[in-house]
């Protein structure tokens, strides 16, 4: 006598056609794939990190921006990255005088 394996076989055990336990949830999301707001955010952190690179902020205000972004609303976020463009196109020489220096004067 034959005995059919489909039959008698392991109930416990799945078959290829069955849903494995971790997409029971209907989830055909790739978790790994970051959302817009975290791609906005690390093109956010970028731009600090040029400016903190290019000594134009501190590390302090490094953080204190990041934080301000994750709390602003889209609109507050958009006049902050502005202002700190603007901030990373100004021209600035460290070590030149703002002025004229100062020189003794002529004896004729």
């Amino acid at each position: 006598m034959t005995v059919d394996n489909s039959i008698t076989g392991n109930a416990n055990q799945p078959s290829g056609s069955e849903p494995s336990a971790t997409n029971l949830s209907g989830e055909d999301k790739n978790t790994s794939e970051p959302t817009k707001e975290q791609m906005e955010l690390r093109a956010f952190v970028k731009l600090l990190g040029e400016l903190q690179s290019k000594g134009k902020i501190t590390g302090q205000q490094f953080r204190e921006n990041r934080e301000l972004w994750i709390h602003q609303q889209p609109n507050d976020r958009d006049v902050l990255i502005w202002r700190l463009k603007q901030l990373l196109n100004t021209e600035t020489k460290p070590n030149a005088p703002r002025s004229q220096p100062f020189q003794k004067p002529r004896r004729m």
